[in-house]
């Protein structure tokens, strides 16, 4: 009986997870992650004010069916051929799939420290007790997870003052103004102040008291505040290549430059994925998905030619899916919706996503029991 190849991925985020469920069918899939569990990210904004959703959005991999063998470990090292493990282990592969991931500067939406789903849901029960105690919050960063986390905040803990502190001209930059506009007016009618063109100088360690130093249009000033919460700064996570066979591989920034068939430049048999690459295209976790149903097609292309044959002709991906579209949520009763010029909120985004945020969706594509 001819074994199946081997391919390695490293991550288990929304990308690494979907591929190693669809590729299982056809090789022998070893998956990587440093932590024991999924989180749904994009529900996390949530999940620090509300137990119930933590519990749903946090993971095991153990719960999911078909995804393969899972090792817990980080990868320090990587070749054309194997993979050196924390561990020690080294895996020897036929084909790989970098699905690292990002980092946020601030570890309570993309945790550096749990390697257990319990201890990351005590690391966001902790967080939402730190929410409920405080009587004035810092966001940093007016991107969706900034405009999102203020809302959350205020919908669960009407009259806690809340400040967003944004360095663009418009919340959601790179979205039409119209959609900016749309999240100032929402978060500034449920009292949140919104401060525009102004960033914060360095970044304060914890989520404890500080007096943050701000820079604006109009010079200097302080704001002090019992709790800071970074919504800013997310870094792909590909140190392990770097003094490497593969650091040519990477930008200046630290992505993964990829083709359009998401393969990893000069490694036809290596593949990277989701917000870890140098895609020009929004980081978001149903693109990340996508990525993983695109090469799990891909792979099994390149599995299937004959040995001796041309390169097969595979999928290429386009930036967005070809579309400019994005959700962002305000509370579970309204959100703003831009799909490529056009903006609208209302029923739209609510009952798209900011009712439940796709976390039953998610679980169901999973395989996982509500």
């Amino acid at each position: 009986m001819a074994t199946k190849p081997r391919v390695l991925i490293i991550g288990g985020g929304f990308a690494g997870v979907t591929l190693a469920k669809k590729a299982s069918a056809y090789a022998d899939v070893t998956i990587v992650d440093p932590k024991s569990y999924i989180e749904l990210t994009w529900a996390t904004v949530r999940g620090i004010v509300d137990p119930q959703v933590a519990a749903q959005s946090v993971i095991d991999y153990k719960d999911i069916p078909g995804m393969g063998r899972f090792v817990q470990a980080s990868v320090t090292s990587l070749s054309a051929k194997s993979a050196v493990l924390s561990t020690g282990e080294t895996l020897a592969f036929d084909y790989a799939a970098v699905c690292s991931g990002s980092s946020y500067a601030d570890p309570a939406f993309k945790s550096t420290a749990s390697t257990s789903r319990e201890q990351r849901l005590a690391e966001m029960k902790a967080l939402t007790e730190d929410i409920k105690a405080a009587k004035s919050i810092v966001v940093v960063g007016g991107g969706p997870a900034g405009v999102e986390v203020a809302a959350e905040i205020v919908k669960a803990h009407a009259g806690k003052a809340v400040t967003l502190v944004h360095p663009g001209a418009q919340l959601l930059n790179g979205t039409p103004a119209k959609a900016g506009a749309a999240a100032k007016k929402w978060l500034e009618g449920h009292r949140v102040t919104v401060l525009l063109n102004t960033s914060v100088q360095g970044k304060p360690e914890g989520h404890g008291p500080a007096s943050l130093s701000l820079e604006g249009k109009d010079g200097g000033s302080s704001l002090a505040a019992d709790m800071v919460l970074w919504c800013a700064g997310a870094r792909p996570n590909t140190g392990f290549l770097r003094g490497g066979e593969l650091e040519g591989c990477l930008t200046e920034n630290g992505s993964i430059k990829v083709l359009p068939s998401l393969q990893v430049e000069g490694q036809p048999h290596m593949f990277a994925l989701g917000d870890c690459t140098n895609v020009p295209e929004a980081k978001l976790g149903y693109l990340a998905t996508e990525h993983g149903k695109l090469v799990a097609v891909s792979l099994k292309t390149l599995i299937g030619s004959k040995p001796g044959s041309p390169a097969p002709k595979l999928g290429a991906w386009k930036p967005n899916m070809g579309n400019q579209v994005m959700i962002v949520s305000l509370g579970r009763g309204d959100g703003v919706c831009r799909m490529n010029g056009n903006v609208c909120g209302g029923c739209l985004p609510t009952n798209i996503k900011s009712k439940g945020l796709f976390v039953a969706d998610y679980r169901k594509q999973l395989g996982v029991a509500a």
